[in-house]
């Protein structure tokens, strides 16, 4: 009988994770691009969505953060995906730790500019820095080799 590799629930949940990010990071780029108006679900003296999206930090080589933000999460589904692949590129595991990294450095980047420079914090902002610390962990702790299901 075949070795059907390490579960996929590692790679579908990093898949499920880059999903609910993308959906975050586009809504944050409507609202600033065709000027949806922002929902903020929680708002108080830390908790200003508008204040930290709408800040001149929000925006980094004159690109939105959240366009960065669709840009990361599109990339770490597709690393996600090739997990699947019967046979994934010996290069993927050590990119997908990469880009993971690369991310959650970003995440404490920001979380400096909303605390220490802006003064406040992002509902929003603040679910998707979640949704890249949790791709961390699970990039990290699945087995290395192919993420399929039994056949």
């Amino acid at each position: 009988m075949r070795n059907p590799g390490p579960s996929p629930v590692w790679a579908w949940t990093r898949i499920g994770l880059s999903i609910v990010g993308l959906g975050i990071s586009f809504y944050l780029t409507l609202v600033h691009y065709a000027h949806v108006t922002l929902v903020c679900p929680l708002h108080g003296t830390l908790i200003d969505c508008a204040a930290v999206v709408q800040s001149p930090q929000s925006i980094i080589l004159g690109v939105p953060i959240a366009v960065w933000g669709m840009v990361w999460f599109v990339l770490a589904a597709v690393f996600a995906s090739l997990a699947l692949r019967a046979d994934p590129p010996s290069w993927l595991r050590p990119l997908t730790l990469g880009w993971s990294i690369v991310g959650l450095l970003s995440v404490l980047y920001f979380l400096y500019l909303e605390l220490d420079v802006i003064g406040h914090l992002c509902i929003w902002c603040t679910t998707a820095h979640v949704l890249v610390l949790a791709y961390f962990v699970c990039a990290a702790l699945a087995p290395p080799g192919p993420q399929h299901a039994v056949e």
